[in-house]
């Protein structure tokens, strides 16, 4: 059985590249392992609303590695 607490864990973060400090998140976008301050930034990023409601959506019917609905071109600066 894969342990989740080491997937989740990264010295960096997978967006940013800056140190995580122990402490990391999914990207409800994609797949990334993301820092606390990028998670920030990702909710207020176009479509943040719409990647939620699809997340929610694929565990609802069983699905619990939904890859995401992928960021926008119109990203946030990191």
């Amino acid at each position: 059985m894969i342990d989740p607490q080491k997937t989740m864990q990264r010295d960096k973060c997978d967006r940013c590249h800056q140190p995580t400090n122990g402490v990391t998140t999914m990207s409800m976008f994609n797949q990334e392992v993301i820092c606390i301050p990028c998670k920030d930034k990702e909710k207020h990023e176009p479509g943040y609303k719409e990647a939620v409601e699809a997340d929610h959506a694929a565990i609802r019917k069983g699905d619990y590695n939904f890859p995401g609905i992928g960021r926008g071109k119109k990203q946030m600066p990191h």
